[in-house]
């Protein structure tokens, strides 16, 4: 019998029930586990959920699960699972039957064992304790059939107390400081706990309940204790009276698992099996409030709720078993959903509802892809046409897209390819109309009749894919309007004037004349959907992907509205409706959008806030006689009331978490953690420089539409741009420089980015370095100021060896220019001697002035030779060398720039291998001036641009021979990617990122150069110091030379430890950080190195660079 009536009521169901708004959440959402044991919420704001699988943090959008640990073991099962509380504190606590406890413990993020019965009190119970409890006092309460153990969770002490009920304890509710109602297995006690001791007092009303109680509530504003049984509904026991009984309702029978308040005078009692009841405290009536509804998609879907949770924002959670959790949201207007039931002749047709539309007496009806739907409201009873359950229509095409009233009664209907279809209400009836029927036999019938309007002086005009037909019912006259085609939607201007919208564009069409004009759209896509005129002259106008346009044929100008400059969530707007006062309602395939004239703003509602049908049709809505809209979808149609408001304003909280240093979270107070508080309640974060590699995670608890969130930050100090709004929600920093920052977050509006729903911030401080501290910063300038002594010391002694060396050059000169003449005096006085014979005195004269002046040759010669010696006595340092191989390093060295001048620069010997021994610094000094003065008078080189790298890259096949460069089937390195980002930045060229062979640049004059020209693999710079930064040194040195101004690009620190080879004043030489990815952002990103290498050779009359690669 009770199949019977249950059908029974099924088929009367008429689908027409106003929906609430819920929502689902399972595990397909994250939910650890179906099977939810209580519900509470932090302090934070965050939802918790005690599941079989542990315990669920809940934000809106994402799950965090959390596993509860006794050492190694993982705790789980129903047997430690079973309550949930939040103290007065705002602590959040787990108690298990098993006699653990757990607190949630923030600064790490996870759930601390910190307190468990001991096993001599456990042994040989199977369910060491019936209840756990914490009370006002932060006292848990442990309890079973022998002992209450107290757990003070400040002091950490236990006390274990007799329990003297002597019953299984099921329930504990706190009165007061000292006094408490204890419900057993058996009924229900009041206690008093004093100094540790507790004491029943006698209570005749209550000592007398035999019950099984389930749940005691204590209603302060009433001082009403409400009581909640097992299958015997619910009691209550009023102190103020001092009486107890039991009340008469529809819960007599029902097992009651929670109660909770709601609002003043009501409470919200949840059940095992029948749902939600709503109870006024006063009058103790009780009706069913939230019950579920099978028949309906959106509604409650269960009606065992173990918890149930109401918060400060009108949303009710509830542990519905074994589905899950349901969240019904009294913030948003009910509304009704018209929707097919299958084999059900008392609902909609189809759920693909093309057109909706309101008859004079008041009824509905719908065109769908299975028919016409007629909803007499009189009556309550569904009527259908056309569709392809009605054998007396032959009709092949069973999808009709519009409708028209075009006499009372006489319904039109424009089918998909079937032409018009005339329905009489009253006699239930169908004929095929044709424009033969008027007269209009020349006149090609239409297919896709997407709209039918009657104007104010009786005519109907029907829009289809080929032409545009106006038709005089009254005379049987049909007239077709040449030229337009392809019609979307038609509405009527004013007494002279139609719009038509087509798939085409917008056109303004006389009546009288029948001729029209095009009106030009702002727009790319000029395909409209729907049109709507409103009383004050203006025309919406809904597009294809081209969102919302305004017209104003007065002033004859457009507004404008899509993704991009408002909220709006769609640019294709399907519908737009009147909402019967001043602001427009428009249906897109994401949900509702709501246009608020005076704010000129915009406002959603999503599947994601309860709209459950949100993918509407085109052109498919009407405004009802008595204010209501509805819209046809497709799964379904949607009625809202006329007073409904979209809503507007949603609760978020911005939370900081999960602090990482070198992508390891840390926690407070941990070794080397930064963190002494939690970091959402951090103010300054102060990081050593060590730790200026980190991340910072944002989130927001948002229930209502949490994907409305939108984030955005900038550092202050590093950067004053915010960044572009975006879902991505972790800020990371690489290698910040010591400093004081402030980082600044907003949530923005994704419905209008120009709204910030919360900023907050938090000081960032890097410390500087050991070596850039004070200390270090004295040490330093005390070691430059020895330097700078030494130095002046050595300038001094310079300065005195070259006066000395002067001296002495100017000694040597003097006895040079003195040894000539003695020379020209020796030779005539030698041959005097010789050929002339002299007296004795002449000889002897003679003899005297030669002896002299041999010691003044002598003399002379002796200064000469202090030079030498002076020169000469310096001290070799030798060392063996393979002179073949260091000959020709030499010659090496100036090949290429030989080449460059066309001089054919050879080495030639005649031995295979040599070893010598030599002054290396010497030699070199020797071969390099006489290799350089044999070049010095060649050609100019062209080279342009010197790029100096620090070696080449040490990864296999990586090596290339120009610095930076790999060869072509090479992925380049992550240093090169980054030269390319540069250059995009810098001078807008777009990169191929597979390819990074830079051999077009070497072309055109970009010496790429190494200072160390060999690397052994997976060892960058193992080959420095080996001697090549002698040949490149002087490649560099030579450079330098040339009076052809060229620019030197110096990257990092190995390259700028070159700036002082470059002195020549025509050269321009660049500096940055260098491109790897450890240090780009320190200076290299922004340098913009690239344009200005072109602007220093385009000022010198050099062809500038094309950094492009081909």
């Amino acid at each position: 019998m009770k199949k019977h009536f249950f059908f029974f009521l099924f088929l009367i169901s008429s689908f027409l029930a106003a929906a609430q708004t819920y929502n689902y959440i399972g595990v397909e959402d994250g939910l650890s586990n179906r099977r939810v044991y209580a519900i509470q919420k932090g302090p934070k704001g965050y939802m918790w959920f005690l599941t079989h699988d542990g315990i669920d943090r809940y934000n809106g959008k994402e799950f965090k699960h959390y596993k509860l640990m006794d050492g190694e073991d993982e705790i789980n099962s129903m047997m430690n699972l079973n309550w949930l509380y939040s103290d007065s504190q705002g602590r959040l606590w787990e108690i298990g039957k098993q006699g653990r406890v757990f607190c949630y413990e923030s600064k790490h993020d996870r759930f601390q064992l910190v307190y468990k019965l001991p096993k001599s009190e456990t042994e040989g119970l199977h369910t060491p304790v019936s209840y756990g409890f914490i009370d006002d006092n932060n006292i848990i309460w442990l309890c079973n059939q022998r002992n209450i153990y107290l757990y003070n969770s400040l002091t950490k002490a236990t006390v274990v107390i007799k329990n003297e009920i002597n019953e299984s304890i099921t329930d504990i509710e706190q009165i007061d400081e000292t006094h408490y109602f204890i419900g057993t297995d058996v009924g229900v006690h009041y206690a008093e706990l004093k100094n540790n001791v507790l004491a029943l007092s006698p209570c005749e009303k209550l000592d007398t309940l035999r019950l099984q109680i389930n749940e005691l509530f204590f209603h302060k504003g009433s001082r009403k204790i409400f009581i909640g049984t097992f299958q015997r509904g619910i009691y209550v026991y009023d102190l103020n009276l001092h009486k107890a009984f039991h009340i008469k309702s529809g819960l007599i029978d029902v097992s009651i698992n929670r109660i909770c308040t709601f609002g003043e005078k009501d409470i919200l009692i949840a059940t095992d099996g029948a749902g939600v009841y709503k109870m006024d405290v006063d009058t103790y009536r009780s009706e069913p409030y939230i019950v579920a509804d099978f028949n309906r998609y959106n509604a409650m879907n269960g009606n065992t709720i173990y918890d149930i949770y109401v918060d400060n924002e009108q949303r009710i959670w509830m542990a519905n078993y074994p589905i899950g959790i349901t969240v019904r949201n009294n913030r948003y207007s009910d509304y009704k959903w018209i929707k097919h039931s299958i084999g059900n002749k008392q609902s909609l047709i189809n759920d693909q509802v093309n057109a909706v539309m309101e008859d004079e007496e008041g009824d509905l009806w719908y065109a769908t892809n299975n028919g016409i739907s007629l909803y007499e409201h009189r009556t309550q009873q569904w009527h259908s046409f056309l569709s392809v359950y009605d054998k007396e229509q032959k009709n092949q095409s069973h999808t009709f897209m519009s409708l028209c009233e075009v006499s009372p009664g006489i319904i039109w209907v424009g089918g998909y390819s079937s032409g018009i279809y005339q329905i009489d209400k009253k006699k239930r009836s169908v004929s095929f109309f044709t424009p033969a029927l008027f007269g209009g036999a020349t006149i090609r019938p239409d297919k896709y009749i997407r709209s039918i309007t009657k104007d104010r002086d009786g005519y109907i005009w029907s829009g289809g894919y080929y032409n545009l037909k106006r038709i005089d019912l009254k005379h049987k006259n049909i007239e077709s309007i040449p030229g337009l085609e392809v019609i979307t939607d038609i509405k009527e201007r004013d007494e002279k004037y139609m719009w038509i919208g087509t798939a085409n564009g917008l056109y303004l069409l006389e009546k009288a004349t029948g001729k029209y004009r095009y009106i030009t759209l702002p727009i790319e896509s000029s395909y409209i959907y729907s049109l709507y005129q409103a009383p004050n002259g203006l025309l919406y106008i809904g597009t294809n992907n081209s969102g919302l346009l305004i017209y104003d044929p007065a002033r004859q100008n457009f507004e404008h509205y899509h993704k991009d400059n408002c909220a709006l969530i769609s640019n294709n707007i399907y519908t737009i409706l009147s909402d019967g006062k001043d602001d427009i309602l428009l249906s897109t395939e994401y949900g509702l959008s709501g246009f608020y004239l005076k704010e000129k703003r915009f406002h959603n509602w999503t599947k994601e806030q309860g709209l459950h049908s949100d993918h509407f049709n085109a052109n498919s809505g009407t405004l009802r006689k008595n204010g209501n809209a509805i819209f046809g979808s497709t799964d379904g149609a949607i009625e809202f009331p006329r007073d409904m408001v979209l809503p507007r304003e949603y609760s978020s909280r911005m939370i900081f978490s999960d602090l990482r240093i070198f992508y390891q979270t840390v926690y407070p107070k941990d070794e080397g953690s930064p963190l002494v508080l939690d970091i959402d309640e951090t103010k300054s974060l102060k990081l050593k420089y060590s730790q200026n590699i980190f991340s910072l995670q944002v989130s927001s608890i948002n229930y209502d539409y949490p994907s409305l969130i939108l984030y955005s930050w900038k550092l202050e100090g590093f950067y004053d741009g915010w960044s572009r709004p975006g879902e991505e929600n972790v800020i990371r920093f690489t290698n910040l420089n010591p400093g004081h920052y402030t980082l600044r977050v907003r949530a923005i509006s994704s419905e209008d980015r120009r709204m910030v729903l919360e900023e907050r911030s938090i000081d960032i401080i890097v410390e500087q370095p050991i070596w850039l501290s004070i200390w270090a910063l004295l040490l330093y300038a005390l070691i430059l100021v020895a330097i700078a002594s030494i130095a002046l010391r050595i300038i001094v002694l310079r300065k005195q060896r070259k006066i000395s060396d002067d001296k002495i050059r100017f000694f040597v000169n003097t006895a040079h220019d003195i040894r000539t003449p003695l020379t020209l005096i020796k030779a005539p006085l030698e041959e005097l001697s010789d050929r002339e014979k002299l007296s004795k005195e002449g000889t002897d004269n003679l003899s005297t002035a030669l002896r002299n002046v041999n010691a003044l040759l002598r003399l002379t010669t002796n200064l000469i030779n202090f030079e030498r010696a002076d020169t000469y006595s310096n001290n070799f340092y030798v060392s063996e060398y393979e002179l073949g191989a260091y000959m020709t390093d030499i010659v090496n060295v100036f090949r290429s720039y030989a080449s460059v001048k066309h001089i054919d620069l050879t080495y030639e010997s005649n031995f295979r291998y040599l070893n010598v021994w030599l002054d290396k610094d010497k030699m070199d000094s020797i071969l390099k001036n006489i290799i350089s003065n044999a070049l010095k008078y060649t050609p100019y080189s062209k080279v342009k641009a010197v790029l100096l790298g620090q070696d080449p890259y040490h990864g296999p096949g990586q090596a290339h021979g120009l610095c930076f460069s790999v060869k072509r089937g090479v992925m380049p390195p992550p240093s090169l990617k980054n030269i390319f980002t540069e250059i995009h930045s810098d001078l807008g060229i777009d990169f191929d990122m597979s390819v990074g062979e830079l051999t077009d640049w070497a072309r055109q004059g970009v010496l790429m150069l190494n200072t160390s020209l060999t690397v052994r693999e997976g060892m960058a710079g193992s080959h420095r110091g080996k001697g090549w930064e002698i040949l490149t040194d002087r490649i560099i040195e030579l450079l330098n030379e040339r009076d052809v101004p060229t620019a030197f690009i110096l990257w990092g620190n190995n390259a700028k430890s070159k700036m002082p080879l470059i002195t020549n004043p025509k050269h321009a030489v660049f500096t940055a950080a260098h491109p790897s990815p450890l240090s780009a952002y320190n200076g290299f990103f922004g340098c913009r190195h690239f344009s200005k290498v072109n602007e220093f050779l385009k000022s010198n009359g050099i062809e500038p660079i094309d950094w492009s690669i081909h």
